[in-house]
């Protein structure tokens, strides 16, 4: 299904530029999807949004609407190959063309591993993996006749750094990470003008964590803190795809975090091991309140950009974990610093 906007809402419409730069956004709904749309149609770019939620859809397009950007939806689930193909198809008769795709739809489940049913596996893996190769081959299919676009996939810092409770999601992350470098290469063979990137985010005050599956005995989900604004990660993709960038690991902690599974793995294991799992779960009873689970088909509700993650304190067990785990992180940042400069120069 196709939404569109009205020139009778909207006279301005007519007089856009239709030889603006086109964005399709996968995950468009809310959240970094629904961000980055906005970013995008405030510096000119027409916008093409894709998700399961048609009411979501609705209001994100109405947000860039009355912002005078110009918008179009298609209600798609991106583990539906067929499906995101229709709705790509249908932005592309609008629009003539697709410049830049970002794949950002996901999902999340929280739970040990051994909690976490064979279903909801496969379901994390569907949408958050093979939506991201989906949503690659459609617009490689697009874009290789022009020979010319850019394709950004979403990873994660659980990507660069697994946490416990999110064993589909990071092993899924992991795969968008090997999956992009690998068609990557082939690009790079056959002397392809288009460019593939790699962002992974921070933990983002978005939806996300109200939108995930939960199988916890002590509360609900949480961002593991520092919490990043979902603007931060939009503006990495906006250079993602301006720039031409290849990776980029945005906010301090996603940085510090890889950097330390990179140089003393063992130090990241024992960190996350032991205060990993008291950072992603609150008892906080608005956080309670939020809860929409939206693994299996769109939540019931239409989110917005924000999850309210910025004005929750959380509990204070909770933030002092947090802390002991940046202290911790600082700690093997700095023995990893003394470390490097130690090693003799080779000859």
């Amino acid at each position: 299904m196709i939404m569109r906007e009205t020139t009778t809402r909207h006279p301005q419409a007519g007089d856009r530029d239709q030889t603006a730069p086109v964005v399709v956004i996968t995950g468009g709904s809310s959240g970094i999807g629904r961000c980055t749309a906005l970013l995008f149609a405030r510096r000119g770019w027409r916008v093409g949004l894709i998700a399961r939620s048609a009411d979501g859809l609705a209001d994100a397009r109405d947000d860039i609407l009355r912002e005078g950007g110009e918008a179009v939806a298609a209600v798609a689930d991106v583990s539906d190959a067929r499906g995101l193909d229709a709705a790509a198809s249908a932005i592309e008769d609008r629009y003539g063309r697709i410049d830049a795709w970002i794949n950002n739809a996901g999902v999340g489940f929280y739970a040990p591993f051994e909690d976490v049913a064979e279903e909801e596996f496969r379901r994390v893996t569907e949408v958050d993996y093979l939506g991201v190769v989906n949503g690659t081959r459609t617009a490689l299919a697009r874009m290789r006749p022009r020979n010319q676009g850019v394709i950004v996939n979403i990873g994660s810092v659980v990507a660069l750094r697994p946490m416990p409770l999110l064993a589909p999601y990071a092993a899924a992350k992991s795969a968008v990470a090997a999956f992009t470098e690998a068609v990557r290469t082939e690009l790079i063979h056959d002397r392809s003008r288009i460019h593939l990137a790699l962002v992974h985010p921070p933990a983002t005050d978005t939806p996300f964590f109200a939108h995930a599956g939960a199988r916890l005995a002590e509360g609900v989900p949480r961002p593991t803190p520092p919490v990043y604004p979902p603007e931060t990660v939009a503006e990495a993709i906006w250079e993602a795809v301006t720039r031409r960038r290849r990776t980029a690991w945005v906010g301090r902690a996603t940085r510090g975090l890889g950097l330390v599974n990179r140089l003393m793995p063992g130090l990241a294991d024992q960190l996350t091991g032991r205060f990993g799992r008291a950072a992603q779960v609150t008892r906080n009873r608005r956080a309670a309140d939020r809860r929409d689970p939206a693994v299996f088909g769109p939540g019931r509700h239409s989110h917005a950009v924000h999850g309210g993650w910025a004005e929750s304190a959380g509990n204070g067990r909770q933030m002092r974990m947090a802390a002991l785990a940046a202290g911790g992180l600082v700690l093997g940042l700095w023995l990893a610093g003394r470390h490097r400069r130690s090693r003799p120069a080779r000859a």
